[in-house]
């Protein structure tokens, strides 16, 4: 699939890459692909999100605060498992912040002084996982295969050979799952509307 994909599809991927190391996160979403391709504001698709007042850095600023929010600490696939079984990590945080204080669930105790063992010279301090991620290898959520696979089957419906940002765009607004879909709300966009847009630009550019 990979080998229709355009340079700046490419670029895309490889921006997710970087979105993911550059926020710290141990996983490639949905939500690294949306900034990547936006970091590219004139492309096709782009173009779009662009033009309805959304950039990369609008939506940067996004991912952050809905994995903040959502992940609790935790890793974002494992956060979204829970989501499945009907528990909301956001509504947990909401009810520890109003039983103990905002800020209650990130609050770290520090170890007793006098307890300077094995643990205190070994690299467990807070930032050491953060570290590996960003010199490890960082997998595709399945939700961003799924968007990928997406933009596979958009290119193929509007019968172009390739793919380009404007069907990686298309891909992510078909995107069903929870996160993705509040990512969207957080940026005022309405995925079927978005769409109906972006393909009407693509023919008016055509």
């Amino acid at each position: 699939m990979f080998e229709r994909f355009t340079r700046q599809a490419r670029t895309t991927v490889v921006g997710a890459v970087e979105e993911a190391r550059r926020l710290g996160h141990d996983w490639i979403g949905t939500e690294h692909l949306l900034i990547a391709v936006l970091r590219q504001p004139d492309e096709p698709g782009a173009a779009t999100l662009a033009r309805l007042g959304v950039d990369a850095e609008a939506a940067r600023a996004a991912v952050e605060r809905l994995t903040d929010r959502s992940g609790d600490g935790i890793g974002e696939e494992d956060a979204e498992a829970l989501r499945a079984l009907g528990i909301d990590l956001e509504e947990v945080r909401r009810r520890a912040e109003d039983a103990f204080g905002p800020g209650a669930l990130d609050r770290t105790p520090e170890p007793p002084r006098e307890r300077r063992g094995l643990r205190s010279v070994l690299p467990f301090r807070r930032g050491g996982r953060d570290r590996r991620r960003n010199q490890g290898h960082i997998p595709f959520a399945p939700r961003a295969k799924k968007a990928l696979e997406l933009s596979l089957r958009e290119a193929l419906a509007l019968k172009d050979r390739h793919i380009g940002c404007e069907h990686v765009v298309l891909g992510l607004l078909r995107s069903e799952d929870r996160l993705t879909g509040d990512l969207f709300a957080r940026l005022g966009l309405e995925p079927e509307a978005v769409r109906s847009q972006v393909i009407a630009d693509l023919r008016r550019a055509a």
